[in-house]
C-alpha cells in the first residue's frame, strides 16, 4: 500500500481525515492503513437499514473502532420516501451525514475505499447506459467539493490485491452478501466481465486506471476552453452567437452544457442531453424562436443573440419538424409507428399524397381554422379550445399538427381534420400523441 500513502503525502493534507467504511474488507482496509500510518481517523459508518445484518454490521465496526482507538460516527436510515430504496437518496443521505461528521471534527477530507475494480465496473456500467466524457472517466482520485476533498487512496491496486493485504495483516470484515446478487448490474460486471478481462491482461485495472486519467486531462483542457469562450461570449445570461458559431461544434456544445449547469446548479439533473439539442437546434434553425427548459427557463434566439431567462409556459412558441419521434418539454411525445388498432383522437392516419411534407408541429396562431372531420366549412382552433374547456394557460402551449402549407391536419387528442385516414381509406403515415404525465 505504499502508493496509496505516497499519494496521500502528495496532497499536503493534515493527517486528519474521516473515512468512510461500510465494515466490508476495502474499507476495513483503508481504516487499518491510515491508523496504523500515524492519521487521525475518524470512521463514519451508514446503516442502510436494507438487510437484516445491518444492525449486526453497525455493532462490528462501532468494536472495531473502540478497540483500535478510532473515533466512531454512525447514523442509521430509518426510511426513504415513499418507502422505496433507490440509490440516489441513499447516496445523497450519506453524503449529508458525511458532511455533518467533517464539520464536527473541523476536517476537510473525506477518504473512501474505492479501488480500481470499482473503476473499472462504473467506466462499463457508464459505456452501456450512455454518458458523456466526463462521465466515461469513472471517478477521480480526487473530487474537490466547496467545503472538502474526497479522496480515494486504494484507486492504484485490484480488489484482489486489497483482499491480500487485509489477509496478511489479520484485519477483520463483513460481508454484504448483495454484492454476488446478479439482479444488479454493477454485480454482473464484476461477476462475469470483469474475471474476462483480467484473464486477457492481469494488470487489466491498470490499464483502466490509465485510461481514466487521460480522459480526465482531455476534460480538462475541454473545460479550460470552455471557460475561456464563456468570458468571451456570455454575459448577463446573453450568449453572443456571432462568436458562439465560429467555435467547434464540440465547445458549443460543452459551452451550452456549463451555461446550464451555471444556471441550474443543484438543479443541473434535471437537464439531459434532449435539452442541450433543442438549445443547439434552436440556434441552428430560423423557424423556432423560443424554446422552454424545466424551471421554466425560457431560451429565446433574437437576432444574433440567445437570451436565457426566467418565464412561464405563456411565453413558449415553438415550431417544430416531425420525423419519426418529437418530444416536447412538458407537454408530450409524437411517435412515427407502423401500425395501430387504436382509433382514438390520440392517432392520425394520413395520406403524404395528400398534404405537403415535411409534417409541423406548432403552438396555435391567432387566426387558425380547422376543417374537421365529417363537418362542413372550417372552424376556429380558438373556439374548439374553448368548447372543450381548455385552461386559458394550456392554450398557449397546446400542439397544433399541420403540413407544410399550413393546412392544420390534427389537434391531438381533441381533434382531426378531413385529412384524417382512419375511416379505410389509404394511410402510409401513422401519428401517435401521448401527453405528459400519462
Amino acid at each position: 500500500m505504499k502508493e496509496s500513502l505516497k499519494f496521500l503525502k502528495s496532497l499536503n493534507i493534515e493527517k486528519k481525515v474521516v473515512v468512510a467504511c461500510s465494515g466490508g474488507p476495502d474499507s476495513m482496509c483503508l481504516l487499518h492503513l491510515l491508523n496504523i500510518n500515524g492519521y487521525k481517523v475518524v470512521c463514519a459508518h451508514v446503516n442502510h437499514n436494507l438487510r437484516k445484518e445491518s444492525d449486526e454490521e453497525y455493532k462490528f465496526v462501532e468494536k472495531y473502532c473502540k478497540s483500535n482507538n478510532i473515533i466512531f460516527e454512525g447514523m442509521k436510515i430509518n426510511g426513504y420516501k415513499n418507502n422505496k430504496f433507490t440509490e440516489e437518496e441513499a447516496r445523497e443521505k450519506r453524503y449529508s451525514f458525511f458532511e455533518k461528521i467533517l464539520k464536527k471534527y473541523n476536517i476537510n477530507t473525506l477518504v473512501t475505499a474505492h479501488h480500481t475494480d470499482d473503476l473499472i465496473e462504473t467506466i462499463l456500467m457508464r459505456i452501456i447506459r450512455g454518458s458523456n466524457l466526463r462521465g466515461y472517466k469513472g471517478f477521480s482520485k480526487v473530487s474537490k467539493f466547496h467545503n472538502y476533498l474526497l479522496v480515494r487512496p486504494l484507486i492504484f491496486y485490484s480488489k484482489k490485491e486489497i483482499e491480500n493485504y487485509v489477509k496478511e495483516n489479520d484485519i477483520p470484515f463483513v460481508i454484504d452478501d448483495s454484492n454476488y446478487s446478479k439482479k444488479y448490474t454493477r454485480n454482473r460486471i464484476r461477476l462475469d466481465i470483469l474475471p474476462i478481462l483480467k484473464n486477457e491482461n492481469i494488470l487489466v485495472h491498470k490499464k483502466f486506471l490509465a485510461f481514466s486519467e487521460e480522459l480526465n486531462e482531455a476534460q480538462k483542457y475541454i473545460d479550460e476552453q470552455v471557460d475561456k469562450e464563456i468570458l468571451n461570449n456570455y454575459k448577463d445570461r446573453i450568449l453572443d452567437l456571432n462568436k458562439f458559431n465560429d467555435l467547434n461544434k464540440y465547445i458549443q456544445k460543452k459551452e451550452i452544457e456549463k451555461i446550464l449547469f451555471i444556471i441550474y446548479n443543484e438543479n443541473i439533473t434535471e437537464i439531459n442531453k434532449k435539452h442541450i439539442d433543442l438549445i443547439l437546434n434552436l440556434i441552428n434553425n430560423t423557424s423556432s424562436k423560443k424554446v422552454m427548459l424545466p424551471r421554466n427557463l425560457v431560451v429565446k434566439k433574437e437576432y444574433n443573440k440567445l437570451i436565457f431567462l426566467n418565464g412561464n409556459k405563456n411565453d413558449f412558441i415553438y415550431s417544430y419538424k416531425f420525423d419519426k419521434y418529437l418530444d416536447i418539454e412538458g407537454i408530450g411525445e409524437f411517435s412515427l409507428l407502423e401500425e395501430t388498432n387504436e382509433k382514438s383522437n390520440y392517432v392520425i392516419k394520413l395520406n403524404s399524397k395528400e398534404i405537403k411534407l415535411p409534417i409541423i408541429i406548432r403552438t396555435r396562431n391567432e387566426h387558425d381554422k380547422i376543417e374537421v372531420k365529417n363537418m362542413n366549412g372550417q372552424k376556429k382552433v380558438s373556439r374548439i379550445f374553448i368548447d372543450e374547456k381548455l385552461k386559458s394557460s394550456i392554450r398557449n402551449i397546446y400542439p397544433i399538427v399541420t403540413d407544410s402549407n399550413n393546412n392544420i391536419l390534427w389537434i391531438p387528442g381533441i381533434k382531426k381534420s378531413k385529412f384524417d385516414c382512419s375511416n379505410g381509406r389509404f394511410y402510409d403515415i401513422i401519428i401517435k400523441y401521448t401527453k405528459k404525465g400519462e
